[in-house]
């Protein structure tokens, strides 16, 4: 069995997604975290987030943006904090970083409901080891009050159905929001696709926001994406079990194969 490459963390997963020229349109203008990059990145679209390379889970995750007059920072759900300027925004910064390596990424208005950011987990499944990709289901997820990430668990927010949450949050008829639908599924076979020229997995789950101007955008990708997130939408239990069912069907396949 040939040995697994290590995961690649968020810097080069951009660089990877970017080598793709259907995918790189989609990806936010991403550097890795200097104090100049984040300077340089801020001024251009005035509103920045600070991810760690290797996190998951939407931990350590800032949000830096102008208000007008200061720079405000604020650290996951902990409360904001204002600067005068780059440099001492830098400073709260490299102290909450702690020597880890982290990333600067283009801010984009998330669509919103309830005032609270969505974004939406696309997830991918295979039937067996080395099958072919299958899309199993999408679900929106909306941070929790006075967060900067979606992540439910660690925002206290919530899910809900793809379709309903497009229409509150944006307005859309039924017919765009089925557009939408497909094209999101649609790029679910692409970023699958291309990340089998690294590795296979055996699902994948990618993060997509929709901002408010309805564009579309890959915000992360999960090479180990919770199953528990769709079992949280108890109006629509459908996905969550055809998710377990092909994870069993998988593991079904794989035992026998190295029977």
């Amino acid at each position: 069995m040939p040995e697994r490459k290590p995961e690649m963390g968020k810097w080069l997963l951009y660089q990877f997604f970017r080598r793709n020229e259907q995918i790189a349109k989609f990806l936010p203008e991403t550097k890795k975290y200097t104090v100049e990059n984040f300077g340089a990145l801020l001024g251009k679209y005035k509103m920045v987030y600070v991810k760690p390379v290797a996190g998951s889970q939407g931990k350590g995750i800032m949000k830096a943006w102008y208000d007008g007059k200061s720079i405000v920072v604020q650290h996951t759900v902990r409360k904001q904090r204002k600067f005068p300027n780059v440099k001492s925004a830098a400073k709260y910064i490299d102290n909450l970083r702690d020597g880890k390596m982290y990333i600067v990424q283009q801010g984009i208005q998330l669509a919103k409901i309830g005032g609270r950011p969505m974004d939406i987990r696309v997830m991918m499944q295979r039937e067996k080891p080395g099958g072919r990709w299958r899309y199993s289901g999408m679900i929106a997820k909306i941070a929790g009050g006075n967060s900067v990430v979606t992540n439910t668990a660690l925002s206290g927010g919530r899910v809900m159905d793809v379709d309903s949450a497009l229409q509150m949050a944006l307005g859309w008829t039924p017919a765009k929001v089925k557009r939408t639908v497909t094209e999101l599924e649609r790029l679910g076979y692409l970023f699958a696709r291309h990340f089998d020229t690294y590795q296979r997995y055996r699902e994948l789950g990618f993060d997509v926001a929709i901002s408010s101007s309805g564009r579309i955008w890959l915000l992360e990708q999960n090479t180990a994406p919770s199953h528990a997130l769709f079992a949280r939408n108890k109006k629509n239990l459908a996905l969550y079990k055809r998710i377990q069912y092909r994870f069993g069907v998988y593991e079904r396949a794989r035992k026998a194969k190295h029977a």
